[in-house]
């Protein structure tokens, strides 16, 4: 062969290999997402990368420059990371609902994934309540647990405030494993509440467990207490998952109350040692100090049921089906008939008496938890209050703690306490555990509208994520980013046994969270709780953009996930 021949071939082998090559990289994609910090939900350091997607799919990652989309989004200055999945929320109560069913609240702070059902509440209709959810669509997606009281409802009526009977939870391990069948994720129990400390037992709820451990679901409790009795509480939590086998979840953790404070670091070695003998125990906890409940000051006043017309206005003025406007004014009038029963004597110890009663079943959140829980949160009258606990007011006037809120009450009847009151030192020290997760334990809520007035409330609702980002991780540097997106992300999907969400690998599904690390921060407060978290700028929910440019832009592309 000649010189010359061989230099042809050489060129035409050249081109050809130029050319193949160039179309082998070309790829194209439905949205692009380029020059991003890639936190990618495994905890491992950030990086910098594209990510391309199709359909639902994140289908590349890495430098793709010179491949195409439909839809291209900078993310120069950005953080890229897996969509937020929120382990403990209640949006199930209105999720269904026009207007609630966009769940923006959540969405607009990167969290893509809620997990409903919480503290014994969730449906055991699975099927339905997917079907229901999924005609009228949701903005976020779903995830669905069956709830222990649903089913005893069910099983044994209006009579349940008992034990059952033997035939009795037959039946209600049948709805049970009927709910896992259809796609529960697990079961959600709730054992402090409305007279269910005293009677749902533990061998109860190991009962309704067993077939969950079926399904390789999960078991998830608000424990039976979260103050004086904390340690025992943990500790049948830890024998339910050694005698199902099922992995367990502490909703919520916290130790409430002042004179509890410092049981956390007994609570995260007993957990820690479990984990170390091969108990799969986690827990989640919302970045607040406070808790529920969460009211105006007068529902610390129990009222009888046969005290007219306070018993009927009360409940009225919580009736969720009335109109905002009407239940406002109900309330107006039940705080001024409230101020004139304390003005008389005898009906004031009246309301002392039922303040103080110790029932077995729903007793008053005082006799519940006492005075050191409660924290008051907005006192625009009295603005030296706010952060004081109401044991400490109590200790300085030297007077019955009902006396103390009852003369608030006549003062200025709209501050605001919450309960659940933790110490700092304890609230940290369980965020910084590697298997603790962040959550809400917030609901859904309508779109707020800039001209709507402001609402006392939590501000978890609208804010627990991005008060992480903002307070624990860029001011406080408590935790690491790569940590925080972490308990954000894939520990919740692993504890759920997810196995394609909770992380920003090819493959998974592109639920994604595009925000400002220097600018992402929470703006609800206890004064003005429903304002939406700011410095998120794109969400995708299924590999569709729902949140651009920092804005809803109207698009509901969530879905109902089904374990099985």
């Amino acid at each position: 062969m000649s010189r010359k021949v061989i230099i042809i071939m050489g060129i035409f082998l050249g081109v050809c290999c130029l050319f193949s090559c160039s179309k082998r990289t070309i790829n194209h994609y439905d949205i692009l997402i380029k020059g991003g910090q890639i936190v990618n939900g495994t905890g491992n350091p950030w990086f910098y990368a594209d990510v391309g997607i199709r359909g639902d799919v994140i289908a590349a990652i890495g430098s793709l420059d010179a491949d195409k989309a439909d839809t291209v989004i900078n993310a120069e200055g950005l953080v890229v990371s897996p969509g937020f999945i929120d382990l403990h929320t209640h949006c199930d109560e209105d999720l269904g609902k026009p207007g609630y069913n966009v769940n923006l609240n959540y969405l607009i702070q990167g969290t893509t994934t809620v997990v409903t059902g919480n503290c014994g509440m969730g449906t055991y209709k699975i099927a339905e309540t997917k079907a229901d959810w999924e005609k009228r669509g949701i903005g976020t997606n779903a995830v669905l647990q069956v709830g222990n009281i649903p089913v005893r409802r069910a099983v044994m009526g209006k009579d349940q405030l008992r034990s059952p009977t033997d035939e009795e939870l037959k039946q209600m391990q049948k709805l049970v494993r009927q709910a896992m069948q259809e796609g529960a994720w697990g079961i959600s129990t709730c054992l402090e509440y409305e007279g269910y400390d005293q009677f749902v037992t533990t061998e109860e709820v190991i009962a309704l467990t067993r077939p969950v451990a079926e399904f390789g679901g999960l078991y998830n409790s608000h424990i039976r207490d979260e103050a004086y009795h904390l340690l025992e509480a943990i500790k049948e939590i830890i024998r339910i998952s050694e005698e199902t086998g099922v992995p367990v979840n502490i909703s919520h953790l916290k130790a409430c109350g002042r004179d509890n404070w410092g049981l956390m670091k007994e609570a995260v070695r007993l957990i820690q040692d479990a984990r170390d003998r091969g108990i799969q125990i986690t827990a989640d906890q919302y970045p607040f100090l406070q808790g529920a409940p969460i009211d105006f000051i007068t529902e610390l006043v129990d009222i009888p049921p046969d005290m007219q017309p306070l018993a009927e206005l009360r409940e009225k003025a919580y009736n969720e089906e009335l109109p905002k406007t009407e239940r406002e004014q109900v309330r107006k009038q039940y705080v001024k008939e409230l101020q004139n029963a304390l003005r008389d004597p005898a009906k004031r110890e009246r309301l002392r008496e039922s303040t103080y009663e110790k029932r077995p079943d729903n007793p008053s959140p005082v006799v519940r938890w006492g005075w050191q829980d409660f924290r008051i949160k907005v006192a625009r009258k009295n603005p030296r209050l706010v952060d004081k606990l109401l044991v400490d007011l109590i200790q300085e006037q030297k007077r019955d703690g009902f006396d103390v809120i009852a003369d608030l009450i006549l003062d200025e009847p709209d501050i605001l306490f919450a309960s659940s009151s933790q110490s700092v030192e304890d609230h940290r020290l369980a965020m910084i555990q590697n298997w603790v997760m962040v959550s809400s334990d917030g609901m859904a809520y309508p779109i707020i509208k800039e001209t709507d007035k402001p609402v006392r409330g939590h501000p978890r609702d609208f804010s627990s994520q991005a008060i992480i980002l903002r307070k624990y991780v860029r001011e406080e540097k408590l935790l690491s980013l790569e940590e925080a997106i972490r308990k954000m992300t894939s520990l919740p999907a692993q504890v759920l046994k997810m196995k394609d969400r909770g992380l920003l690998l090819e493959g998974y599904k592109a639920d994604i969270a595009v925000f400002n690390p220097e600018t992402v921060r929470d703006n609800a407060t206890y004064d003005n709780a429903w304002q939406y978290a700011s410095g998120v700028e794109y969400v995708l929910v299924n590999g569709k953009i729902a949140v651009e440019k920092g804005k809803f832009n109207g698009t509901l592309n969530g879905r109902v996930l089904l374990k099985n």
